[in-house]
């Protein structure tokens, strides 16, 4: 797929939303990827939210569009890379101490979210 500038896919296609994401820095890893794999996708929304990442859901969220004629196999690929069909297996430690392991990070994250948000009243 020959690689055309934004702008002059803007002229000729109508671009097709295919993904919203609530933050932008996610969204601009899969536009990367998706750029990498030969696809030319935009991300609406992207600049307010990196200037004010409150307003992200106000806006819709951070929308990631592609022009209509790859809106299809780009959708087949996002598919793809969210169903981890090229994750690399991790191999299951023993014990079930572990499994319970891997969420701690996700409950610091939850408590610094809460936290941040209670200092800011």
């Amino acid at each position: 797929m020959p690689s055309r500038p934004v702008s002059a896919i803007r002229n000729e296609e109508r671009m097709i939303e295919i993904a919203r994401f609530a933050d932008v820095y996610e969204a601009e890893i899969v536009a990367s990827r998706l750029r990498a794999d030969g696809f030319t996708p935009t991300l609406g929304g992207a600049e307010h939210a990196r200037a004010d990442p409150f307003i992200v859901q106000a806006l819709g969220w951070v929308r990631l569009s592609v022009p209509d004629g790859e809106a299809i196999t780009a959708r087949a690929r996002l598919a793809a890379l969210r169903g981890g069909v090229e994750a690399i297996p991790v191999e299951e430690e023993a014990g079930p101490d572990r499994a319970r392991d891997r969420t701690l990070p996700a409950k610091f994250t939850l408590g610094a979210i809460l936290l941040a948000f209670l200092a800011g009243r």
